[in-house]
């Protein structure tokens, strides 16, 4: 049984309007379970690719989501990092750092093997991260079937919204803590 998480409410929202508009934006707090929940929601339309900048976080984030799944790394869920990659030909779910994404984007500038992109962390953003979000919103615009989330715990979600055409926004807002002031 997986732990309840603040975002486990509004996963069919989340689905739903990624099916709709073919993208969508999603601003929560840390610990709102968008990086572990969102992805495998999203795998009913095919494999999917989800960008994590960092390689420490992509193996740790493949490894979490196998664990709370049930899924085994390097079958249902793998990564590919720079110098190291755990997957098989039929992985679906394929967690990825910055610099990998924008290769398979060169070298298969539709992504076929893919029918969603997620950029999570979108905040941290850096040349190669811009450079996956204007090749992604190519691929987006050449394939009718491709879809693609950014998600961010602080990114002001309106401009990346336009940038894909006017995809919707979604946004979760934190869970309150009582905080005493002395």
């Amino acid at each position: 049984m997986l732990q309840p998480l603040p975002i486990d409410a509004r996963i069919d929202e989340i689905r739903d309007a990624v099916g709709a508009a073919g993208c969508a934006v999603l601003v929560a707090p840390p610990g709102a379970g968008k990086t572990t929940r969102v992805p495998p929601a999203l795998l009913g339309a095919g494999p999917l690719l989800l960008l994590q900048p960092r390689r420490v976080a992509a193996r740790a984030l493949a490894r979490r989501i196998a664990a709370e799944r049930r899924w085994t790394v390097g079958r249902e869920i793998g990564w590919q990092v720079r110098h190291e990659r755990r997957f098989a030909k039929d992985t679906r779910l394929l967690v990825a750092t910055e610099g990998i994404l924008n290769a398979r984007l060169i070298a298969d500038p539709l992504l076929a093997g893919f029918a969603t992109v997620v950029l999570d962390e979108f905040h941290e953003r850096s040349l190669h991260a811009d450079l996956a979000l204007a090749l992604v919103r190519q691929a987006l615009a050449a394939r009718d079937d491709l879809r693609v989330v950014v998600m961010s715990a602080t990114l002001d979600a309106t401009p990346v919204a336009e940038f894909f055409g006017g995809c919707p926004v979604i946004e979760l807002s934190g869970r309150p803590h009582p905080v005493e002031v002395r």
